[in-house]
Formats: structure tokens, C-alpha cells, sequence
């Protein structure tokens, strides 16, 4: 499954990274995830552990999240429960806008339940750049 969505925002490019890159604090604004563990961090990365709930499934999986360029950071899950879940944010300075775009390559394991699989397609994934465009604008609002 493929997941392919983009949206516009009027932010500092630097601001918006640093969001993607706080693997940390994802559970203050993105609703499913209710922990975090942070196994290692640097400068332009994390090694993250994730406590999800998707419809009160609980789901666990670890993400490696890295700065590959200026205008790009990679994810890749490293152990969890997805066969494969790995993507892309694609950042394009548009003058004061930057156009983001989040795309994510999905598996899920034999017999997972197909609620939880539709949950992911329908909400879970596709819901992340609305989350992360709403918590930049928030941050953007309070340093204001």
C-alpha cells in the first residue's frame, strides 16, 4: 500500500524539519501515537519507538527518521509490527511557502485484522501531514 499526500505551508523550512525530526514529541500531536521512546537521537536523526492505538489496537514499531538532504528526511521501520513501513517528507520552498509532501510504503503482516488495515489506509497514515501541518502552524502561533 502506497500512501501519497502533500499539502502547503507558510513556515520556515528549518521549523518544519525540526518537527519532523522531534520523533519525541509526536505523541503531543498525533493522536494514535501514545508513546515514544527515544533510543537514539542526533543532530539530523532518531531512533524511535513508537506506542501506537489504532481502533484500541495497540501496535508497536520502531522508525529511523534521518535528514538526507536540505529538503528531504527519509523514515524506515527497523522492527515492529509492519512487514514494511518506510517513506519520505519531500520539502520545496515555494518563496514564503513550503510545499510538503509525505509519501509511505505500507505492509502489513498475514492475518492482520482488516479494521486495523483500513483504519491505517484511511486515517492513520493519510491523517499525518494534516497533524504535522496543524502542529506547525500552533508552534508558529505561540512564537508569535
Amino acid at each position: 500500500m502506497k500512501i501519497e499526500k502533500e499539502t502547503s505551508i507558510t513556515a520556515p523550512l528549518e521549523l518544519i524539519k525540526d518537527i519532523i525530526l522531534d520523533t519525541k514529541n509526536y505523541p503531543s500531536f498525533i493522536n494514535s501515537i501514545h508513546k515514544s521512546h527515544i533510543h537514539e537521537k542526533g543532530a539530523n536523526y532518531s531512533d524511535a519507538l513508537f506506542y501506537a492505538k489504532v481502533l484500541m489496537f495497540p501496535i508497536q514499531f520502531r522508525v529511523f527518521t534521518k535528514e538526507e538532504g536540505p529538503s528531504r528526511i527519509s523514515f524506515v521501520q527497523t522492527s515492529g509490527y509492519f512487514v514494511k513501513l518506510e517513506g519520505a517528507w519531500d520539502l520545496e520552498e515555494q518563496g514564503d511557502k513550503v510545499l510538503l509532501k509525505y509519501n509511505a510504503a505500507v505492509r502489513f503482516p498475514p492475518g492482520a485484522l482488516p479494521k486495523v488495515v483500513n483504519a491505517c489506509q484511511e486515517v492513520f497514515f493519510p491523517e499525518m501531514i494534516d497533524l504535522f501541518k496543524f502542529e506547525i502552524e500552533q508552534r508558529i502561533k505561540i512564537a508569535a
